[in-house]
């Protein structure tokens, strides 16, 4: 299972970057756009850090340990990461033009009013700082989920999150580079939104002005949501642990839910992200199955 869920990985990873090196390459030669950089700043450091380590517990306990094993996973999670650092890189110079006019005129079309609902959640001052701090869990759930899970050696299902994680990611990727999104406060211009909600969409026009970006702050891809999708592959990281499943499963739906409550995204971008959730799993599955 933890060979075929690798070759999955490796495949996504292949094309995800290659994919990644055009958008860069279009960008390079033909739109010559500005840009954030989404790497860690301490990205090399860590890097030789985790090489050394790796050495060191080849030298130290031989190939077959445990030791050596734990820090191949860890260098395996790391590159997987710096693999979606590099594809954020590229898709942030997109030439498309942002549909979110279409997602508010499709919403609006039900009757769903994102204005309203951040409103109702702004005049629930604790109700809102609970997601705020719920909202903002997530790049410690990323960080601290799959190192807990190298540590209890269950290598198996992390092999199946880098594939899930990839994939989400070259499908959801690759869908914002041909219709990207600036998500509800640069689109609908309300008072109600954080300066950080804005910083999303200052950042696009400043890139697609040939401005260099003057800020980092904010998200990027609204449309699907990526914190729903990776909240939820969070949870089905944890699965071989219940407690831990169940004690994290209210926060993450809360997680989600924060999504739309405080203004990040639209409820259509949920919608994205199950669609995205149900082909990734997909892909997922059939590709270990066939291999």
């Amino acid at each position: 299972m933890q060979l075929k869920a690798q070759s999955c990985s490796l495949l996504a990873a292949l094309s995800l970057g290659i994919l990644a090196t055009v958008a860069m390459a279009i960008n390079y030669f033909f739109f010559k756009f500005p840009g954030n950089n989404y790497f860690p700043p301490d990205v090399f450091l860590i890097a030789v850090m985790l090489f050394l380590a790796f050495i060191g517990s080849y030298l130290q306990f031989g190939k077959e340990s445990m030791a050596v094993k734990m820090t191949r996973e860890l260098i395996y999670y790391f590159l997987v990461m710096c693999v979606i650092a590099f594809a954020t890189n590229a898709i942030q110079y997109t030439p498309f033009t942002p549909i979110d006019d279409l997602l508010v005129s499709l919403e609006a079309s039900i009757h769903i009013n994102i204005v309203d609902i951040v409103t109702w959640t702004v005049s629930h001052p604790r109700f809102t700082q609970i997601l705020v701090h719920i909202y903002d869990s997530l790049p410690y759930q990323m960080s601290f989920l799959p190192v807990a899970t190298i540590f209890m050696r269950k290598f198996s299902y992390l092999r199946e999150y880098y594939c899930l994680l990839l994939v989400s990611a070259l499908l959801g990727f690759s869908f914002y580079y041909f219709y990207p999104t600036l998500a509800p406060a640069t689109t609908l211009q309300n008072p109600i939104f954080s300066p950080e909600q804005y910083a999303t969409g200052i950042k696009f026009k400043e890139i697609h002005q040939h401005i260099s970006p003057s800020t980092i702050e904010g998200g990027m891809i609204a449309f699907p949501s990526f914190h729903a999708i990776w909240a939820w592959l969070c949870l089905y990281l944890v699965r071989w642990w219940r407690l831990l499943f169940f004690l994290l499963l209210p926060v993450n739906i809360l997680l989600i839910a924060s999504c739309v409550l405080l203004g990040w995204h639209y409820p259509i971008d949920l919608l994205g992200s199950f669609i995205i959730l149900l082909l990734t799993h997909y892909f997922c599955f059939h590709c270990v199955k066939k291999n």
